[in-house]
């Protein structure tokens, strides 16, 4: 029967529990022991963890665009290439000088045929010293030519140098404006969570006094959730920024930076004109002093491609100095196993015939050189005028998009307070106060993007007008203090 079935089961799970007290304290025993264990391996690991934080570093914008440009390997590296195209330049000056040379030889066993040449022949050693003199006279134009080719290499080397450490200068300053946007982006997301869980704690009370609907509950929940999940976004944006404001900055250490307040943003632009600041650039751009200097090198190289051809004439003196083996040579007026001195002097003339088309080829590549260096100054001359018209366009939808920003957060301030009225006089619901501030929320990120784009605008500007300068009045480091 049913009913006596159901007696007998729940008997049965009645002794059975009587019967086995033991078995339910061995499984008490094992579930505290497990949870001991999972508490204290959990709180091992959050001990770990917050070792593993890295500690805090406040930085300033001067602190981190004079690390910056301190510590980048490219300039550091960049410096040893300009002093290289120095030496390079000194290099081809010593061609204009006296070239003086010596050479010393030992021979032994000197003459091959000297004894069946010369009777009682002994092979002893030969020694000769000779010295050369070399003075160039003459040569169409080829060694200041060669001189002239080092030296505007040299000169392309030091705007290259001078570009390396603009755009540090930039990626430093971009790096630190973009760290502070998303730092306020996280004080204004950690606003709206604070309002998101008021509201919440607003809309359970409502609905406990039975003036509110579950409905309210629910989406002030899930703004809750929204509200930390763009918190937890935002921070993880931060740490991000900061790894890579320590890449540009060359730290190696694991440090988390925060970035301070700019007071007075040192990139400021009244009124940016691209037509009026392109001849600014083109005098200030390293960029166009190097294609410049790359021209007038691929000039002066052709020019020394064309002296190839030409005839060279340099004046030669010369000195020998002989110790002759005792028997060599059976004459009284030369003694034998003593100095034996003679020089003469005169000069060399070299003239080029014919070496298999070299010269023609060597023209022919220096000419191509030289349209491409041309063209590649008129590619520079163009992305010069495209990054100021670029950088003023940003500039100006930046500036657009604060004033939007600002009288968007205006407005929003304004209806959240009349909506809070209006909802304290039954007025309006409680769905319309979650929307008002869902807006206000959005407009405070709004201005904080639009302020930091500006910014950012201000920089790439001033980059591409060649004018950007560090906070403090650092300068690029020179040459001879490489080391």
């Amino acid at each position: 029967m049913p009913g006596r079935s159901g007696r007998m089961d729940r008997w049965r799970e009645g002794s059975l529990s009587v019967r086995n007290p033991f078995s339910l304290l061995a499984k008490a025993s094992v579930v505290s022991c497990l949870s001991a264990l999972l508490l204290l391996f959990g709180f091992d690991g959050l001990r770990k963890d917050a070792r593993a934080d890295p500690p805090v570093q406040e930085v300033t914008l001067s602190q981190a665009v004079e690390r910056a440009l301190a510590a980048r390997p490219d300039l550091k590296a960049e410096a040893a290439r300009v002093q290289s195209a120095r030496e390079t330049v000194g290099q081809s000056r010593a061609a204009d000088y006296p070239q003086l040379s010596a050479s010393f030889q030992t021979l032994y066993g000197n003459s091959l045929f000297g004894f069946f040449l010369f009777p009682n022949y002994n092979y002893e050693d030969l020694n000769l010293l000779t010295v050369t003199l070399t003075q160039n006279l003459l040569d169409f134009g080829k060694t200041g030519s060669q001189i002239d080719q080092s030296r505007w290499s040299y000169r392309a080397e030091e705007a290259r140098r001078r570009t390396l450490w603009l755009s540090t200068i930039r990626d430093a300053e971009s790096d630190y404006f973009t760290l502070l946007a998303d730092q306020h982006q996280v004080l204004a997301d950690k606003k709206s969570l604070e309002d998101a869980t008021l509201q919440l704690a607003r809309a359970r009370l409502r609905y406990a006094t039975g003036t509110g609907i579950v409905l309210d509950v629910t989406r002030a929940r899930v703004n809750v959730e929204s509200a930390r999940l763009a918190l937890i976004r935002s921070r993880d944006q931060v740490r991000t920024d900061a790894v890579n404001l320590a890449q540009v900055m060359g730290l190696e250490k694991n440090v988390r930076l925060v970035a301070r307040d700019v007071a007075h943003d040192p990139n400021t632009l009244e009124s940016p004109d691209p037509d009026r600041d392109l001849p600014v650039a083109l005098s200030h751009r390293p960029e166009w002093k190097e294609a410049r200097a790359n021209v007038e090198a691929a000039r002066a190289g052709l020019k020394n491609a064309r002296s190839q051809n030409w005839p060279s004439l340099n004046a030669l003196f010369q000195s020998f100095t002989a110790t002759l083996p005792r028997g060599a040579l059976p004459f009284t007026y030369i003694p034998n196993n003593s100095p034996y001195s003679t020089f003469n002097f005169g000069g060399i003339l070299t003239v080029p015939i014919f070496e298999g088309g070299y010269m023609v080829h060597q023209t022919a590549r220096a000419r191509s050189d030289l349209l491409t260096a041309i063209d590649t100054r008129e590619s520079v001359r163009l992305q010069v005028s495209a990054d100021l018209r670029k950088a003023a366009i940003a500039i100006s939808d930046a500036r657009q998009q604060l004033e939007e920003a600002r009288a968007e957060e205006e407005n929003a301030r304004k209806n959240d307070m009349l909506v809070e009225e209006a909802y304290r006089q039954g007025q309006v619901q409680s769905v319309d106060v979650m929307d008002a501030q869902t807006a206000l929320r959005q407009a405070r990120e709004s201005v904080i993007r639009a302020r930091y784009l500006l910014m950012n605008g201000f920089v790439a500007y001033q980059y591409a007008r060649g004018t950007i300068e560090p906070p403090t009045t650092s300068k690029p480091p020179s040459p001879e203090n490489l080391r």
